[in-house]
């Protein structure tokens, strides 16, 4: 199979890990994916102690079958999702990689620009 670039993922999407990967913390997040397989995404992160804090990542996309992988320059290494379209407007995304019981899952919803 080959790389592609499917354009249902290309857009601005948003989502959070609502909690659900380190304890004391939420992630949210906005990510673009280009139509040239490069995506940027804005993280923002709140503590339970009021604290919040900003960043910015870049790397590529692509789509392989059934599976999504993204490589951040940041973490040097290839992440891997099976994905669903819940609707045109919502993705679930599940870790393919991950060793425990319940894996890693998350939504990334389509915002609409005007």
């Amino acid at each position: 199979m080959t790389k592609k670039i499917e354009e249902r993922f290309i857009g601005k999407w948003k989502g959070s890990d609502e909690g659900r990967v380190v304890p004391g913390q939420i992630n949210f997040w906005i990510m673009d994916r280009k139509a040239d397989g490069t995506f940027e995404i804005f993280f923002e992160t709140h503590y339970d102690n009021g604290k919040i804090e900003q960043s910015y990542e870049d790397g590529i996309w692509y789509v392989i079958g059934d599976e999504f992988y993204e490589y951040r320059e940041s973490d040097e290494k290839l992440d891997s999702y099976h994905f669903e379209f819940l609707s045109p407007r919502i993705i679930q995304f599940i870790d393919i990689d991950s060793d425990s019981e319940t894996p890693y899952m998350f939504k990334d919803y389509k915002v609409i620009e005007n």
